[in-house]
């Protein structure tokens, strides 16, 4: 008897780790390193980018190594001449594209089967992305956010943005980094189980003699209860910037 009682706890003790580890199994497993979670999926299959995530922000493509940027001589020359005084979203103009998607700022991704819908509190405007590959529109006047049409490459959502204003309308990023109005901009979006990983290059011959490539993090923003989701935002309300900006030259260009 008391060897059935001891196997029958012994049965019962491996039935309650077992238990265990099923709960726990979505984390870790029995050598106790992580399972990968599954991306979230729409109800069409795809990875859904649906929700709120904070835009990490990156004032300076180059990030500290200008010696890396793959210039032309004619965009060398734009990035040493600029002022920042002459940053034009200091005029409340909108950042374009990729300026936007590198923000200090949330966003709301909203998506439909057929288009990707990008609200940002930054500037409090949008991108809308159609999801079926459409061409752009021909002999297209040049806007602040350009024209970006999106396909899908397996789990990857590829974005192709033309039509781009260039300077003085819009800068690449807040250290001054320039481009020309034949900018071409793509982007792939990937979605992971807990962020969303962002890669986007820039291709414009003129001012670079390759295309310049970077990746970034968007992490899912933390609501706060006491906050709507997006805070509106009004860059021309009582903007004050302009009288008070401070030429930057020549001293950008004799630190080169």
């Amino acid at each position: 008897m008391k060897k059935r009682l001891w196997l029958y706890w012994m049965v019962a003790a491996f039935g309650m780790a077992v238990f265990g580890l099923t709960e726990r199994g979505l984390a870790q497993t029995i050598a106790g390193s992580p399972v990968s979670r599954p991306a979230p999926r729409a109800p069409d299959g795809k990875p859904d980018f649906s929700g709120y995530f904070n835009i990490q922000y990156a004032p300076n493509m180059a990030g500290g190594k200008e010696d890396l940027v793959p210039y032309t001589p004619t965009g060398k020359a734009a990035y040493l001449n600029h002022d920042a005084k002459d940053d034009p979203t200091s005029n409340c103009w909108l950042p374009g594209v990729p300026r936007i998607m590198q923000s200090p700022y949330p966003a709301q991704f909203v998506q439909t089967p057929t288009y990707l819908v990008i609200l940002f509190e930054y500037m409090h405007t949008f991108r809308s992305i159609p999801l079926n590959g459409r061409p752009h529109p021909t002999n297209m006047e040049p806007a602040f956010m350009g024209d970006s049409t999106g396909h899908w490459e397996e789990d990857t959502l590829v974005v192709d943005t033309v039509g781009l204003k260039g300077p003085p309308w819009t800068w690449l990023d807040t250290a001054g980094h320039q481009h020309s109005d034949d900018l071409h901009v793509t982007e792939r979006f990937r979605r992971t189980a807990d962020n969303i990983e962002y890669e986007y290059t820039v291709d414009d011959p003129k001012m670079y003699v390759k295309p310049w490539t970077l990746t970034h993090v968007f992490t899912p923003l933390k609501l706060n209860p006491a906050l709507p989701e997006l805070i509106e935002y009004s860059c021309s309300e009582n903007n004050r910037d302009v009288q008070h900006l401070v030429t930057t030259k020549p001293a950008l260009g004799t630190k080169q």
